[in-house]
Order: C-alpha cells, then structure tokens, then sequence
C-alpha cells in the first residue's frame, strides 16, 4: 500500500522571520525553502532556515520590527498605534 500524504496547511501572514532577535513581516507568495533569501518589508533580506518553535526563546524574547509593522499597516489599511504619553 503506497504511503498516504499528511498535509500541513501554513498562514503565510503567520510567518515572522527574525534577523537578529527581531521579527519582522514579509509577504511570501509560498512557504521559503532553506537557503531561499527572504525580503522583509522594511528592506532587509536573510536566507530562510528553519527552528522548532520551543528554541525560539534561546536566543532571548524576539522584538517587532517597527518598519516592517508600518508598511504592515499602509498595506492593510490599518491606522497607526496611538502613541502613549511618557
């Protein structure tokens, strides 16, 4: 009997890439393979690779790129956060 296929289905506006301990947004049109080059909206690029998601906070809690999140927003319309007062 020939194996039967296990399909795991991925949000692509899920995938956060992290350069460094930050994560940022990217618009792919399908899932990277390892060693792809990856461009994030705010203009960096990084070669795709992969972790499973309990190392994730080995290298330290990861921070949101706060360029990536602006383009983020003009794309879907989304007003910009409120600033708060100090």
């Amino acid at each position: 009997m020939a194996p039967m296929n296990a399909l795991i289905y991925i949000d692509l506006d899920s995938v956060h890439p992290v350069i460094d301990g930050v994560w940022h947004r990217a618009s792919p049109t399908s899932m990277p393979d390892p060693g792809d080059r990856i461009t994030m909206l705010c203009g960096a690029a990084a070669v795709a690779e992969y972790e499973r998601l309990e190392r994730r906070r080995e290298h330290g809690t990861p921070t949101m790129c706060p360029r990536c999140d602006v383009v983020y927003r003009q794309q879907k319309g989304i007003p910009p956060p409120r600033m708060r007062p100090s």
